[in-house]
């Protein structure tokens, strides 16, 4: 999830990044970004996240077999 938040407090974040599971409906990670530096650096992060819980979760599918 993703959303631009616009013109709030000085001190407030420009966008705020969420890492949602389906699966699970639930906020697995997020994080307030103050540029878009941040935003990608999130982003990458969070990607990583996916990848890795992607890799466990079909590993533990196989091994329910």
């Amino acid at each position: 999830m993703f959303e631009a938040l616009g013109a709030g407090l000085p001190d407030s974040p420009l966008f705020w990044m969420e890492l949602f599971d389906l699966r699970v409906d639930s906020s697995l990670d997020s994080r307030g970004c103050h540029n878009m530096r941040d935003a990608v650096a999130a982003f990458e992060d969070f990607a990583s996240q996916a990848s890795r819980l992607a890799e466990m979760s079909s590993f533990c599918a196989v091994g329910e077999f």
